[in-house]
Order: structure tokens, then sequence, then C-alpha cells
């Protein structure tokens, strides 16, 4: 899929329906807390692999963050701690890593976007497995706010040649009006 915005959204919805069976059959190995971070720290690490390919950095460079974030994937009785470290992640990694061509902005879209997805995740109060699953598609529904805010740039060629001729015909002739006008 050529935009950000259209893959994020699938992304999330593909990631909400595998986090229950991926994280069921993970618990009886390592325990249920353990076993659930496992899986959403794989659900980021896919999604970095993603960001990273938009930006077309090589993904050596999201090995830091991610490993770091393993870390406290794998040490037990520390959920919020990971929680919030996988935000920083994150934000790190799409806008310190990935995106850093707009500063200004990609500041105000990670604090609309980081901010915004843990909100909803906890006015929802995820308490078990179904709740956790929405959460999340919740989540990436709000990521994908992102590349409203920040325009991917190898998104503007790429569209141009997707545009709906009547639309491009509309916006050709609203320039034209308003320039006679």
């Amino acid at each position: 899929m050529k935009s950000p915005i259209r893959t994020t959204l699938v992304y999330g919805l593909i990631c909400a329906l595998i986090t229950i069976p991926a994280t069921g059959g993970l618990a009886g190995i390592v325990g249920g807390s353990i076993a659930f971070k496992l899986v959403l720290w794989t659900i980021l690490s896919g999604y970095s692999l993603l960001l990273a390919r938009w930006s077309g950095k090589h993904p050596a460079v999201l090995l830091f963050p991610l490993i770091l974030l393993l870390g406290t994937a794998v040490w037990p009785a520390i959920d919020t701690v990971f929680f919030f470290l996988g935000l920083g992640v994150l934000c790190w990694l799409r806008s310190g890593i990935c995106f850093s061509h707009f500063p200004l902005r990609a500041m105000i879209a990670e604090t609309i976007t980081a901010a915004g997805g843990a909100a909803l995740v906890t006015l929802l109060g995820p308490g078990n497995a179904v709740t956790w699953a929405i959460s999340i598609w919740l989540f990436f529904l709000v990521q994908a706010l992102y590349f409203f805010i920040v325009p991917h740039r190898g998104s503007t060629t790429a569209d141009r040649h997707n545009v709906d001729p009547f639309d491009q015909a509309q916006r050709e002739a609203q320039r034209i009006l308003e320039s006679t006008g």
C-alpha cells in the first residue's frame, strides 16, 4: 500500500484482530502480562519497520529503541513503564528517526497522536482481551492522524498519478475561477 494513512489503518485492524490469539498462545509460555507486552512490542516493531520503509531509512536505525523497549517488555511488574516507554519510542522513531523534515509540525502531530491515542485507550479502560483489541484499533486510528498533520513526502508523487480525473478537473476549474474573480 502506498498511502501511510490507509496502511496504518489496515495494520492497526490486523494487529487488533491477532492480539487476542497471539497473547493467548504466549501466555502459557511466559505468563499473561509479559505475553501481552511482547505482543505489543511485536506490533510496534512491525509498525516501526513500515515507518522506516516510508521514510527511506535503513531498518538498523530502529534497533536501539526497539531493544530498549524489549527489555522493559520482558521485565515483570513494570507494565505502566512499558506503555509510556512504548509511546516515547513510537514518537522517537516517527519524528526523530524516520520523519525529521518538519520539526514543529512533527512535535504538534506527536503531541496530538500520542496523547490522543493514550487518552482514548485510558478512557476505554481496557480490562479484558476484547477491550484491549478495540483499544489497539482505536490507537492506530488516532496514529493515522499523524500523516494528515505531517505530509508524507513519498505520497505526493504517487498521489498525483492516482487522482480521480473529475477531482482534478474540478480543482483546475476552481483555480481558474478564483484567478479571474
